[in-house]
């Protein structure tokens, strides 16, 4: 990588790095991993710099593929299971409808019934406000795909009380 190109890296990082590590948290539902996810995203794209022509689009494609990863690795192993480390009970309280990004702790073990699959897709279309082809076309799966996973995932949300504020355009439950 040369000097220009190292500037352009680094101006990519310096203006979607928060928004990449807002996403890697919704993915895996832990900040701690996501860090980690962020960082070996960003390692793999300056690797690839000069070839990358949508870093935004192989940032969260990487990312989604190394939660898939993460996940059937910590399922393969004994007394773990996804991606995310159980959140303790004592904590309590309803989450605030803020911004869309407002999720702590007990919102995002409301996400760990989900599947990598799942939580990008959800991510990815109500998130990050991508329309069913641009989420069938940065996870490499048909537009039907999206919408039935999607479709699954928001109803298995939506049993949750706490979780509807999320996909609530009005005070009204869904």
């Amino acid at each position: 990588m040369d000097k220009r190109q190292a500037r352009a890296f680094e101006a990519f990082t310096a203006g979607s790095g928060a928004e990449l590590l807002r996403i890697a948290t919704l993915l895996t539902s832990d900040p701690h991993i996501a860090e980690d996810v962020y960082q070996e995203t960003l390692q793999r794209l300056a690797a690839r710099w000069s070839r990358v022509d949508n870093p935004r689009a192989f940032c969260r494609r990487v990312m989604h593929n190394i939660v898939i990863d993460q996940s059937r690795a910590a399922a393969r192993r004994p007394g773990r299971r996804g991606c995310s480390p159980p959140v303790t009970a004592a904590i309590h309280g309803r989450p605030t409808r803020t911004t869309p990004w407002s999720c702590g702790p007990r919102c995002s073990r409301r996400w760990t019934p989900l599947t990598a699959q799942q939580r990008a897709i959800v991510v990815l279309r109500y998130f990050d406000d991508r329309s069913e082809a641009d989420v069938a076309q940065l996870l490499g799966v048909s537009t039907g795909t999206v919408k039935s996973t999607a479709s699954r995932a928001v109803a298995q949300l939506r049993s949750h009380p706490g979780l509807t504020a999320i996909f609530a355009t009005t005070d009204s439950p869904l």
